[in-house]
């Protein structure tokens, strides 16, 4: 069968997001030859194979700079933001459209992912030079900002060993000081642990707002005390600093992981008690971001 979409046509279509190559939501309905409200559709009808690694939907921040980065003015008049697919939420489309157009142009488009995958590992060449240009760059663009973020990005996961405590803690502190605007943590089991490496890590000066979200058997008025002799300190700094309870039942059993959360960055995280008793646990980077918001706003303040 003759070829359905040219590469290059595939390759104008992948964006950087979040440290992932994503295409849109409208631009896969394109290729596709459907429209992008019968392909989301199509997707909100087996949500159980989307999960966030998948798809997931931009943020306002994302939609705009993406507009602006690469002059996509003509999509003005959206009335919703768009979702993205990585490469595995490509591949799963095809089995929920159904359609031998559908099969065709997924194959054309897992050749463009494969592809880019084989230039970024063979050309190490090109990383080292991006590395040099990075120390000469002086420009804020986004763009630049985003590469050199995905060359630099912390491995998959690191180990939290027994027997060495600095180690385990200094961890949990590069990854505080490298957050930048926001810092949201869940932690059902926060501790004091964890308002100590606030206040010793934080970078004041590229975050402004911190919220906790933690179970309320761990809250007593020791802790409350502590608490909020840091927000006030935060506050002098400009910092925002909130903490809530989790208060649904259902929720609070829902929960079982623990995550730090900041501007396009999510790691999976032991508990704070873990780390401070130097328990083998482990730090994990993931794309799985957890509905932080929904949660919060079912929570109550303290």
């Amino acid at each position: 069968m003759t070829e359905i979409i040219k590469q290059e046509i595939v390759e104008r279509k992948i964006f950087l997001i979040r440290g992932l190559n994503v295409m849109l939501d409208r631009d896969l309905a394109e290729l596709y030859g459907v429209k992008t409200k019968a392909l989301n559709l199509a997707v909100k009808r087996n949500l159980d194979r989307f999960p966030y690694d998948f798809m997931f939907q931009l943020t306002k921040e994302e939609f705009v700079d993406l507009r602006f980065q690469f002059e996509t003015s003509r999509w003005g008049g959206i009335r919703y933001l768009p979702y993205v697919f990585t490469e595995q939420g490509v591949a799963m489309l095809s089995s929920v459209l159904n359609s031998k157009r559908a099969i065709q142009v997924n194959i054309g488009i897992m050749r463009v992912f494969v592809n880019i995958r084989k230039l970024v590992s063979t050309n190490k060449g090109i990383l080292n030079r991006l590395n040099q240009l990075e120390d000469e760059v002086q420009s804020h663009d986004k763009k630049i900002r985003t590469i050199f973020e995905v060359i630099h990005r912390p491995l998959d996961a690191k180990l939290l060993l027994p027997g060495k405590p600095f180690s385990n803690k200094k961890t949990i502190r590069d990854i505080i000081s490298s957050c930048k605007k926001h810092i949201y943590w869940i932690d059902k089991y926060f501790s004091r642990a964890g308002l100590d490496w606030l206040l010793e890590s934080l970078n004041t000066s590229k975050v402004k707002s911190i919220k906790i979200l933690m179970s309320s058997e761990r809250v007593d008025e020791k802790f409350i005390s502590l608490y909020k002799d840091l927000k006030k300190e935060l506050k002098n700094d400009g910092i925002k600093c909130e903490l809530r309870i989790i208060i649904d039942n259902k929720l609070n059993a829902d929960i079982h992981d623990r995550w730090i959360i900041s501007e396009n960055i999510c790691y999976n995280m032991p508990s704070t008690d873990t780390v401070a008793r130097g328990q083998y646990s482990e730090v994990k980077r993931t794309v799985n971001f957890p509905p932080f918001d929904e949660w919060w706003e079912r929570s109550k303040d303290i």
